[in-house]
């Protein structure tokens, strides 16, 4: 018998446990099989990026030793060794969240092979730099981001392919997912228009570009107060007049100047919810391609720790994003337990429905 049959047979229905290794073990094979492949006297490229428990790193014999961490059950423990001035060594190690060790012997071989040894948070976000040049970004690389944002035409070079992407994304929303009415149309002819424009007669300046951005979000998200929010159990759960339809993407009652953060909305709270995996994705592939964070180009060098570059990219990204809430609402009647709200009106997310946002997610 094949021994995922075995498996089968052996473990109870539906078992977290069985399904969890497989989904991992898939995400492993498809890491794996991205990873591209190398010419013989071509130089290693790609980061090596590591996460789960117990990962380590140590020198034997004058090689570095590194294991991977357990992230399931059950887990091949992986190793690999890497010799010093090998066409192998990768440019860059990542270690995302997870625990271990690595010993003072690993940094100095790591300093001396000039591989930058970079600890992420689970967001994303850099913790520690070990490395000869104590920076975790390529300096070519960073090099092309201060140039590009010193260029106009660079700059509208870089956002209107991010752009377009996330026209398309929202005419193929807008096409699925809303009734047709007028809010619709016209999101539509806007976001049509825009796409036009784009190709006849792009924008020469950034300014023009994010405002042509902003006329299509506007219109789209006036859109969404036509998609029906079906709540149940209203009479033994009710829920404010506000929420059975979906009109501001701003959370007005929470302060005075309206802001997307903070939400005081179901709808609002799971879009930044979305937004924030896409965020924190986004700042992952940014740090272990080499770039700066906060070397915006399109939006501008970050300010107040928000990080521009990973903004920039995140563009084209948001209406797969926004795709899995739309999909919550055509599939599923909400309940008042679905949010938790705090004393200044600001909504939490049931850790079950965040799990659901998180599934399937592009």
């Amino acid at each position: 018998m094949h021994q995922a049959q075995v498996r089968e047979a052996e473990a109870p229905e539906n078992d977290v446990h069985y399904e969890w290794a497989d989904r991992s073990q898939y995400w492993l094979s498809e890491y794996e099989a991205s990873i591209p492949k190398r010419k013989r006297r071509e130089r290693q490229t790609h980061p090596l990026i590591l996460t789960g428990n117990g990962m380590s790193m140590r020198v034997n014999r004058g090689a570095l030793v590194i294991r991977d961490g357990f992230t399931h059950y059950p887990q091949k423990n992986e190793e690999c060794r890497l010799f010093p001035g090998s066409l192998e060594n990768p440019p860059r190690i990542l270690m995302v969240d997870g625990s271990g060790e690595i010993t003072l012997d690993a940094i100095d071989w790591l300093a001396e092979q000039n591989v930058s040894l970079i600890r992420l948070r689970w967001d994303g976000r850099v913790v520690s730099v070990v490395g000869q040049r104590g920076y975790a970004a390529d300096p070519e690389k960073v090099a092309w981001q201060i140039n590009a944002r010193r260029d106009e035409a660079a700059r509208v070079a870089v956002g209107i392919p991010l752009i377009r992407k996330k026209f398309e994304g929202t005419l193929a929303n807008l096409g699925e997912f809303f009734p047709d009415a007028a809010p619709k149309d016209r999101a539509v002819r806007t976001a049509e228009a825009a796409l036009r424009e784009l190709a006849a007669s792009p924008p020469s300046t950034v300014a023009s570009l994010l405002g042509l951005e902003g006329k299509v979000a506007n219109a789209y998200f006036a859109a969404w107060s036509t998609i029906p929010i079906r709540w149940k159990s209203l009479d033994k759960q009710p829920v404010p007049d506000d929420w059975l339809t979906y009109k501001s993407r701003s959370a007005l009652r929470a302060k005075k100047v309206p802001t997307n953060r903070r939400a005081t909305h179901p709808v609002n709270a799971m879009l930044n919810y979305v937004y924030g995996i896409l965020e924190t994705r986004t700042r992952i592939q940014v740090i272990a391609e080499g770039y700066d964070p906060t070397r915006g180009i399109v939006h501008g060098d970050g300010a107040s720790g928000r990080d521009a570059y990973v903004f920039d990219l995140m563009e084209a990204g948001r209406p797969s994003a926004e795709r899995r809430v739309l999909e919550i609402l055509a599939e599923r009647e909400l309940h008042g337990c679905d949010v938790e709200v705090s004393s200044s009106g600001i909504c939490r997310l049931n850790p079950g429905i965040a799990r659901l946002l998180c599934t399937n997610l592009d």
